[in-house]
């Protein structure tokens, strides 16, 4: 009897061992995840996507993008507060954002639950490639400090791209932050660490709808997600220190901003395809 029992508690320990395993990994995903947080205010999701498939080894890319959601809006939250201390928050501009943009998180949510998970992954790859070159080619006058005020109706250009980032974010399970960055500095006028500061009000709103409605359906590991949150507190706080160092440098927190997006479309493609 013992004997036939043995195998059995072997294999349940394995489970257990490789669940840890993949906590203790997904935590070290996390500083990472809150260090380009904090940083950039965005591309976080598109960074734990894939260390969730390729480095936490998550099989269902389903999973994969409802606990970066879960996760991201957590940590998003965390980083927000930091920053709202600091007074870098605009926050009428970032909940005009945020709110128009629930309609779209909750819309790409619920379609993106029934396309093949390799079919978004690559998707997700070209429009953070477009995203990126897009910051890239900006002409040098732009890249500055200084901004033109925003011209009269910008209200209702601002809450458009927050729907139009809100569907992207919800289809993708990401913080949206790679486009709400760039959209409150070019549409809402907003100085480049001010938007990455505003952009984490729409992080944790768009990430927290993605979010409730993957876990409707049974996609969000609660332990990966927590440990993703731990690490990312930590990282977050790093990230917003190098965010207000560079700020002083004119465009080179942009520039890293592109850099980061245009490796990871990279990565997630050539992944994807193999």
């Amino acid at each position: 009897m013992t004997g036939g029992l043995e195998p059995e508690r072997n294999f349940t320990v394995s489970i257990a061992l490789t669940l840890q395993t993949q906590i203790a990994l997904a935590s070290v995903s996390g500083v990472s995840i809150g260090f380009a947080l904090g940083l950039v205010g965005g591309g976080a999701g598109m960074l734990s996507v894939p260390l969730l498939l390729y480095f936490v080894k998550v099989d269902d890319p389903h999973v994969a993008i409802g606990t970066t959601a879960a996760a991201i809006a957590l940590t998003a939250l965390v980083n927000l507060v930091s920053y709202a201390r600091a007074g870098l928050v605009r926050w009428r501009t970032g909940a005009v954002f945020a709110a128009a943009g629930v309609s779209g998180a909750f819309a790409g949510s619920r379609w993106s639950l029934h396309i093949d998970g390799g079919a978004v992954l690559l998707l997700l790859a070209a429009i953070v490639a477009v995203v990126a070159v897009l910051m890239f080619s900006r002409p040098p006058a732009a890249l500055g400090a200084a901004l033109e005020p925003a011209p009269p109706g910008s209200g209702f250009a601002t809450a458009g791209a927050g729907v139009a980032v809100g569907g992207v974010a919800g289809f993708f399970g990401v913080s949206g932050g790679f486009l709400s960055v760039p959209a409150l500095h070019f549409i809402a006028r907003v100085p480049m660490l001010e938007a990455v500061a505003s952009s984490l009000v729409s992080v944790v709103v768009f990430g927290g709808t993605t979010a409730a409605n993957y876990a409707m359906a049974g996609k969000v590991s609660v332990p990966l997600a927590l440990a993703l949150v731990a690490g990312g507190i930590v990282g977050g706080q790093f990230g917003m220190r190098s965010a207000k160092a560079m700020a002083v440098k004119g465009p080179a927190l942009r520039r890293i901003f592109a850099a980061m997006l245009l490796a990871i479309a990279a990565y997630i493609a050539y992944r994807s395809i193999g």
